[in-house]
C-alpha cells in the first residue's frame, strides 16, 4: 500500500471572475521510501496540490471540492481540523518556497524550531532547546547553541532553507513536500541542500515530494516524475521514462529547454509557444492543444482527458502518443 495515495483531487478558487480549476481531477501516489517530484511551469497546480494535502488551502475563496487523499490508510479530507493538525508538522511536513517569508521574523529560531517539537513530542523547553540545536548541528549550521537565539534576519538564505528543513524533520515525519526549496540560493548551495535532504530522507525512511522547476535536479534524485500542465498530471512514469523516452509533447518542450552538456555549445534552447489556457475557462479538449506542434485539429480539440498507460508504469495523456506515434523523437533526434 502507497503512503500516500491521491485520487482525483479538485480544489477551486471562487473569484469575482469564476471559479479558477487550479486542480482539475489530479491522482498521485508516494511509497515509503520514495523521491517523487511534480515539474511543470509556474501556475500548473503543484503547489495546490501540495497545499491540499497539508490541507492549507485557505478558505475561502479556495476549496478542495472532490477526491480523496488517503495518508497511511487514512483519508485526511475526512479528518476534523484538530486530527488533522496532529498530523501536519508532526507526520507530514512541509518546506515553504520562500524561508523568508514562511519564518517569523519576531521570533527566534529557538523559539520556532521548539514550537512543534513541545506540540507533538511534549517535551519540556530545555529538552526541546537540546533537541533543535541537535537539529541545526544536523543541516549543517555551525554554533548552534548559539544560533538559537538568532532572529531568521540574521542568517543568510542558504541557512534559513536549513533552519527550515531542521523543522520539517523535527519530528521525524513519514513524508516530508519540499516547494521548490533551492529556488532563492546559488547552484553550489543548491547541491548542499539537496544532497543534505536526500540523506535525511534516507536516515528517517521518510518519503520525498520535491516540486521544482530544475530537471536537473529531477533527473539526478527523483525516483518517479508526475509532469503538470494547466490543474492535471498529463504523462507520470519513472525518471529513466520520462527522460528518455517522453510521451507528451508538454514534457518534450520542457526538456528541450533545459540545456545540455551532449549538445554543442552554439545549440539554442527551444522555447514552448504561447500562454498556458485560461483555468477559469479551460478549453474542453486537450489544455496543450493551442501550444502543440503535433495538434491533430478535430480530435485533440475535442479529446475527453484520460491517461493511459504506453509501457508499465508509464502514462500519458497525447492522443499522438495513444495512437503510436511519437513525432517528436524525429524533431529533437
Amino acid at each position: 500500500m502507497a503512503l500516500l495515495d491521491v485520487k482525483h483531487l479538485v480544489t477551486e478558487f471562487h473569484t469575482q471572475d469564476g471559479v479558477v480549476h487550479a486542480v482539475n481531477d489530479v491522482s498521485f501516489t508516494v511509497n515509503s521510501g520514495e523521491l517523487v517530484a511534480l515539474v511543470g511551469e509556474s501556475g500548473c497546480g503543484k503547489t495546490v496540490s501540495s497545499l491540499s494535502v497539508m490541507r492549507l488551502i485557505p478558505e475561502p475563496p479556495g476549496k478542495i471540492a472532490s477526491g480523496e487523499i488517503m495518508f497511511d490508510g487514512v483519508n485526511l479530507l475526512r479528518l476534523p481540523k484538530d486530527e488533522m493538525r496532529k498530523i501536519r508538522g508532526c507526520k507530514i511536513s512541509m518546506i515553504f518556497q520562500e524561508p523568508m517569508t514562511s519564518l517569523n521574523p519576531v521570533l527566534t529560531i529557538g523559539r520556532q524550531l521548539t514550537e512543534s517539537i513541545m506540540l507533538h513530542k511534549g517535551m519540556k523547553k530545555k529538552d526541546a532547546m537540546d533537541e533543535a540545536a541537535n537539529l541545526l548541528q544536523k543541516v549543517g549550521i555551525p554554533q548552534a547553541d548559539k544560533r538559537l537565539k538568532s532572529y531568521p534576519h540574521h542568517f543568510s538564505g542558504g541557512m534559513r532553507q536549513r533552519v527550515m528543513i531542521a523543522m520539517a524533520i523535527s519530528c521525524q515525519p513519514k513524508l516530508i513536500i519540499a516547494d521548490e526549496p533551492t529556488t532563492a540560493v546559488d547552484v553550489t548551495i543548491q547541491a548542499q541542500l539537496l544532497e543534505l535532504l536526500k540523506g535525511i530522507v534516507k536516515d528517517l525512511n521518510s518519503a520525498l515530494i520535491l516540486i521544482t522547476h530544475n530537471l536537473g535536479v529531477v533527473a539526478r534524485y527523483a525516483h518517479r516524475v508526475y509532469v503538470m500542465y494547466a490543474g492535471r498530471v498529463v504523462e507520470y512514469g519513472t525518471s529513466v521514462d520520462i527522460f528518455h523516452n517522453p510521451l507528451h509533447p508538454y514534457t518534450v518542450g520542457l526538456l528541450g529547454s533545459v540545456p545540455r552538456l551532449d549538445e554543442p555549445r552554439k545549440m539554442r534552447l527551444r522555447s514552448i509557444e504561447g500562454q498556458p489556457p485560461d483555468l477559469i475557462c479551460p478549453p474542453s479538449g486537450c489544455a496543450f492543444a493551442a501550444r502543440c506542434n503535433y495538434f491533430i485539429k478535430g480530435e485533440c480539440d475535442v479529446m475527453k482527458f484520460r491517461m493511459v498507460e504506453m509501457t508499465p508504469g508509464h502514462f500519458t495523456s497525447c492522443l499522438v502518443a495513444i495512437n503510436g506515434e511519437k513525432p517528436w523523437q524525429k524533431t529533437t533526434s
